[in-house]
């Protein structure tokens, strides 16, 4: 972030990534003007973008065409969310969490499994767990990826399907990668957005990972896929509650 107008670039970047995670059209000037309620002109806001492009927080597809935030973007957008926000599920959501968990009982396999279905139904990303005990992965939602504009792509479509059918051999060695430095504010979840992953063949898409009790002494872990444009506020409130609960009613 340059050092001036920093409280501006700040607001009118919030604006940007929040209207592409939900539109996952690229955002230009007019409808920044038109919908952050900024009181800004379209000008104004134009200079603005450019100092973000120019500190390498936005990006630009087409000559003529509106902004996309950046890998460094979502980083700084999921540290501020992170240091700033609590997290907390929709009650409706945690009820669901909480309920999937409980019909699952004492099994740890079970336990596991309806976690994936649950999180990818309330995230609309893949879900892959696994137990530590084990190579047995359980994946929930790889078709919501594909339905995604990201995804409608050959190359990229392709792309990730190649890094699913090898996906299974070297999660041992990327799993030991991915919880290696835990982040000190969450200390369960590790993510890695774009150019971050230590995954081959995911450069383009974040990855959320955590660690968490299951029932008769077994660890589980979790893997969220999904666009780098994903809701990551709701993301993390999901995975960080999954967490609690799992350890508040297996330790």
């Amino acid at each position: 972030m340059v050092n001036n107008n920093v409280d501006r670039q700040s607001q009118i970047l919030d604006f940007i990534i929040s209207e592409y995670v939900k539109t996952a059209k690229p955002v230009g000037s007019s409808v920044v003007a038109e919908k952050s309620g900024l009181n800004l002109s379209p000008a104004t806001i134009r200079g603005v973008m450019n100092e973000l492009e120019d500190s390498g927080l936005l990006a630009q597809l087409h000559t003529s065409g509106g902004r996309v935030p950046t890998d460094k973007a979502y980083r700084y957008y999921v540290n501020n969310i992170i240091e700033n926000y609590q997290l907390i599920p929709k009650d409706k959501d945690k009820a669901k969490i909480e309920s999937a968990i409980s019909k699952a009982g004492n099994d740890p396999r079970e336990v596991n499994k309806n976690i994936a279905k649950i999180l990818s139904e309330l995230s609309d990303n893949l879900i892959i767990v696994k137990m530590d005990e084990g190579d047995d992965f359980i994946k929930v939602g790889l078709s919501s990826l594909f339905n995604m504009p990201e995804f409608r792509e050959f190359d990229r479509a392709f792309r990730l399907t190649n890094f699913f059918d090898g996906f299974d051999d070297m999660f041992a060695s990327i799993e030991r990668q991915m919880f290696a430095q835990l982040s000190q504010v969450i200390p369960e979840i590790r993510i890695f957005i774009g150019g971050e992953s230590p995954v081959r063949g995911a450069s383009d898409e974040t990855i959320m990972c955590a660690k968490y009790p299951l029932p008769r002494r077994v660890t589980g872990s979790l893997t969220l896929i999904g666009p780098t444009r994903m809701d990551y506020e709701k993301n993390l409130a999901l995975i960080k509650y999954t967490v609690y609960y799992l350890t508040q009613h297996n330790n």
